[in-house]
């Protein structure tokens, strides 16, 4: 898992050498998420597991989702840092347990709100708007930095499409992880495709190093990536998994440092580092360990122990 979110992490330091627009980097990306789960699923033999699925809404806007969060993604590497863009995309499970408490009348506890105020916090101070220097202190205000305001805006966007893609993922949590990622990965790749039909990105200035950046980037990052996750999906908890890939926004923070001299105040590694505790802190909050009590031993047949973790 530790090597899947590093991969993925890359993607938008691969962007940065591609000369097009995100969102067609974004569907080579997901469409070799395609391929990546064709294989696998026929190399286990398990087509007929996504035969024998009941299809449903959630699934398809499972998979919108992702593709909008992708796309997304993408394309505010190419208009803020790497840093930037990569914290504010892991906003996405607070926006998640906000509509579980509107939606689903899930308890919205102590713990929950703490996590909260420190994501809200932390995006404030990534953006901008809370800032420190050592003439003038910590100084709140919207005088932001216009050079990278839109490609921050455009990663808060990113965030809101993940927690959308936490949420909705939730409605079919009975469908396996394979089949779930073969759909996801079709509707995504599809929910791409119609904004570059709708854009009509340039792709003149596509020339073979470009080509063969994007290549690497699909194979790379997509198709090696999502490989690791689905290996790793068999040995770890959905929490373990959630944990680590918050590893990604370090990932993308060095590449964009010793890559490309990309700036990182004090002040926006205080506010990434709370997005991240904040994140990971709202995992823990979410997962309780409900044990069985045991019967008297001669009213069983046998001793059980049963442990229970649920997710968001």
């Amino acid at each position: 898992m530790f090597l899947s979110s590093s991969l993925m992490g890359g993607i938008g330091a691969f962007a940065r050498y591609i000369n097009t627009s995100g969102d067609v980097i974004s569907f080579s990306r997901n469409f070799s998420g395609v391929v990546c789960m064709i294989l696998i699923l026929l190399v286990t033999r398990r087509f007929g597991a996504v035969r024998d699925t009941r299809f449903s809404a959630g699934m398809l806007f499972s998979g919108i989702f992702l593709g909008l969060l992708s796309m997304l993604y993408v394309m505010s590497t190419q208009m803020t840092t790497l840093s930037n863009a990569a914290f504010l995309i892991y906003t996405g499970p607070i926006y998640s347990t906000l509509l579980a408490t509107w939606l689903l009348k899930e308890p919205f506890t102590k713990g929950t709100a703490l996590m909260l105020t420190a994501v809200f916090f932390g995006c404030l101070m990534i953006i901008g708007i809370i800032n420190y220097t050592p003439e003038t202190g910590v100084v709140i205000g919207l005088d932001l930095d216009p050079k990278y305001t839109a490609g921050n805006l455009v990663a808060l966007l990113s965030g809101v499409a993940y927690g959308l893609f936490l949420f909705v993922s939730r409605y079919r949590s009975d469908v396996s992880g394979d089949v779930r990622a073969f759909y996801n990965f079709i509707f995504a790749s599809l929910t791409i495709g119609v904004f570059i039909m709708m854009w009509q990105p340039d792709m003149s200035r596509m020339d073979a190093s470009s080509w063969m950046w994007l290549v690497s980037a699909a194979v790379i990052t997509g198709f090696g990536a999502f490989f690791l996750l689905t290996v790793a999906a068999k040995y770890l908890m959905a929490s373990e998994l959630a944990c680590i890939s918050y590893q990604e926004t370090i990932m993308a923070t060095l590449l964009g440092i010793a890559f490309f001299s990309e700036p990182l105040s004090m002040m926006q590694g205080v506010g990434g580092a709370l997005i991240v505790a904040g994140g990971v802190g709202q995992i823990f909050f979410s997962t309780r360990t409900v044990k069985v009590e045991e019967l008297p031993e001669k009213a069983r047949g046998h001793q059980v122990h049963i442990e229970e973790v649920k997710p968001l």
